[in-house]
């Protein structure tokens, strides 16, 4: 997995990395400070919880991406992935303004609501 010496600061502080040859994914490993939003909800902020907010944007917000994108998270890492190296770069775009936007993001995990999260 190649990783990039700098991310992009469209989408970060998630990374868009290439797998292998045509595969794709997009990463986050850093959830500080917008786990803080997740705790105010008693939800751990990790993998899971961004899976649950990327779901929440293509099903609501992006449903172009729905069939281009796919989920892989852990505990520790959101993964989205794909072949679509495009999808993943508007999807990564779109979840890194919430990731900078507290308001906005309770606002996603409010209307998800506490049955929408995989701890």
């Amino acid at each position: 997995m190649s990783v990039p010496s700098d991310a992009d600061p469209a989408i970060a502080p998630f990374k868009l990395v290439e797998t292998r040859p045509g595969s794709h994914s997009l990463l986050l490993t850093t959830f500080d400070p917008a786990d803080e939003v997740f705790e105010r909800y008693e939800l751990e902020g990790g993998g899971y919880a961004w899976e649950a907010v990327a779901r929440h944007v293509v099903e609501n917000d992006a449903s172009e991406l729905d069939d281009r994108v796919g989920f892989d998270p852990e505990a520790s890492m959101f993964c989205a992935y794909g072949e679509d190296r495009e999808a993943l770069y508007q999807l990564g775009t779109r979840l890194a303004a919430l990731f900078h936007d507290p308001t906005r993001l309770a606002a996603i995990i409010e209307s998800i609501g506490p049955d929408g999260f995989d701890d």
